[in-house]
């Protein structure tokens, strides 16, 4: 564990009017392991209009050393997360999202995986999705991720995220711009170092009737930057990575209970699969149906030649 001389990192949070679950993340994010003085806070408000100011002022008053950076008006997560980068005082920047959730011993986590490693790797850690903001005593026995960059939970060197060229900021609308930053590292040659102790949980609300709307317009914003995607780096592994294979196709048609469960009647599903403590058959119920969506959305797309 890093003890003696620990490493000095930022924790680089975009944030746009999402005040509740951006309190929770930085209250845990001020108890630490490490020590204050090895690690700052840089939350990015990009463009607010909710109370997200009044919570990063609150924040910056604690022991933790919280600041922040405002992007006015709204740039998008690329443009958000490479302000914060920029902002950084210390080599290593660790990602967070403002939804997510972690543990006491999450930045000493990172800080271990760059220490061992010795030199410029891409440090990742599993992400776990919850429905409210109560962290499970118990973690989940299966810990595996398998994208090379997820900014909800990952750490990179601040010199190779430079050199690489930060985010594509063409990445305007939700989706896919770490995806595209990690391919960008794994061409430069940093390794990808797994720690499934290094948790992060990321709040997912159950869709409600009211709320469904909101999720499948990002399954729409999703396939126009999955297309910029494909357009950027073209071929068979950017397709695997964008579910665009027939195999995925049916997988997901599966899934997503062959055409029965639908965005009218999946609230009601997921709820009765919660109810009987079938939570991840309820999630992937959800995840179904949003995904049959989104690929229709890329399908739409494609016939009409639009690639962002």
């Amino acid at each position: 564990m890093v003890s003696e001389t620990p490493l000095r990192l930022s924790v680089i949070v975009p944030a746009y009017n999402d005040a509740d679950n951006l309190r929770a993340a930085l209250t845990r994010l001020a108890d630490q392991t490490l020590p204050h003085n090895a690690y700052e806070v840089v939350v990015v408000d990009d463009g607010s209009t909710d109370g997200t100011p009044d919570v990063i002022a609150s924040a910056a008053v604690a022991p933790a050393p919280i600041r922040s950076v405002r992007l006015n008006p709204n740039g998008g997560r690329a443009a958000a997360r490479n302000a914060g980068i920029r902002a950084a005082r210390t080599p290593l920047v660790v990602f967070v999202d403002s939804d997510v959730l972690v543990g006491r011993d999450f930045l000493e986590r990172h800080a271990d995986i760059h220490v061992s490693a010795g030199r410029p790797v891409v440090g990742r850690g599993p992400v776990v999705a919850i429905p409210t903001r109560t962290v499970p005593a118990r973690p989940p026995l299966t810990r595996i991720s398998t994208a090379y960059l997820d900014t909800a939970n990952a750490s990179v060197p601040r010199q190779a995220l430079m050199d690489a060229g930060l985010f594509d900021e063409g990445f305007r609308l939700y989706g896919w711009e770490d995806f595209d930053l990690g391919m960008r590292l794994k061409a430069r040659g940093l390794p990808r170092v797994f720690s499934a102790a290094a948790l992060a949980f990321h709040v997912v609300p159950p869709p409600t009737p009211e709320s469904f709307d909101r999720y499948m317009l990002k399954e729409e914003e999703r396939a126009r930057t999955a297309r910029y995607l494909l357009r950027k780096h073209p071929g068979f592994s950017t397709r695997l990575l964008i579910q665009d294979t027939i195999v995925q196709r049916f997988v997901h048609f599966l899934v997503g209970g062959a055409g029965l469960i639908t965005e009218r009647n999946v609230p009601v599903v997921e709820r009765w699969l919660r109810a009987r403590g079938w939570d991840t058959l309820a999630f992937l119920a959800v995840r179904g149906v949003l995904t049959r969506h989104y690929l229709r959305c890329l399908d739409r797309l494609r016939d009409c030649g639009l690639a962002s």
